[in-house]
């Protein structure tokens, strides 16, 4: 009779601990949406204005998500001014939720 050899266990794999590269700081959600005009669109001098106005203490060692809650066009621009803003006080910045 054959014996059964365990060759995953003989080939070299290691096993990878996913909660060990989860992020032990909080999270904090960056929403552009109170920053549009009517919700909707964007307005470039009311925007700007609204993010050197900004409070970074509630964004201190935390990672930040920046997302949009509704369906408006926001350009490129905005989403890069946003983290310029944040990027120094946060521990890293990602797009979504």
């Amino acid at each position: 009779m054959d014996t059964l050899v365990n060759k995953v266990a003989q080939s070299g794999l290691i096993t990878l601990d996913l909660e060990s590269f989860y992020p032990v700081a909080p999270i904090r959600s960056f929403d552009l949406r109170p920053l549009l005009f009517m919700d909707l669109m964007l307005k470039e001098a009311d925007f700007r204005q609204s993010l050197a106005e900004l409070d970074h203490s509630t964004f201190e060692d935390s990672y930040v998500a920046v997302y949009c809650s509704n369906e408006a066009i926001i350009p490129q621009w905005a989403w890069m001014l946003v983290v310029t803003r944040l990027l120094g006080h946060c521990k890293g910045i990602y797009f979504g939720t």
